[in-house]
């Protein structure tokens, strides 16, 4: 599914500005706290470090996971979880009733 326009500018405006945060002493964790001070979606923010890290064949698994084991993304990766869980507790439930 393609990314509309104003979203992929979104992303790249943020990849541009980014840049040099990963460059200096804090890195990554200065990427990732912008993004999430900025109100930068979970799936955006890993699209954005995907690209910081070179959008190479592992940078996407890198990208998720940096992006939920961020401290500043300590809520949504606890939302993660949840979500995750109560999937498989519903498809549990159903395999136990079929």
């Amino acid at each position: 599914m393609p990314l509309d326009p104003a979203r992929v500018a979104r992303i790249s405006a943020f990849v541009t500005e980014c840049r040099p945060l990963l460059g200096s002493p804090a890195g990554m964790d200065a990427v990732q706290s912008l993004l999430s001070d900025r109100g930068v979606s979970v799936m955006d923010a890993v699209l954005v470090t995907r690209e910081l890290l070179g959008a190479g064949q592992t940078a996407l698994g890198e990208a998720k996971g940096i992006v939920l084991s961020s401290p500043s993304r300590a809520t949504d990766h606890q939302r993660h979880e949840e979500l995750v869980n109560s999937l498989l507790d519903a498809v549990d439930q159903v395999t136990d009733d079929g």
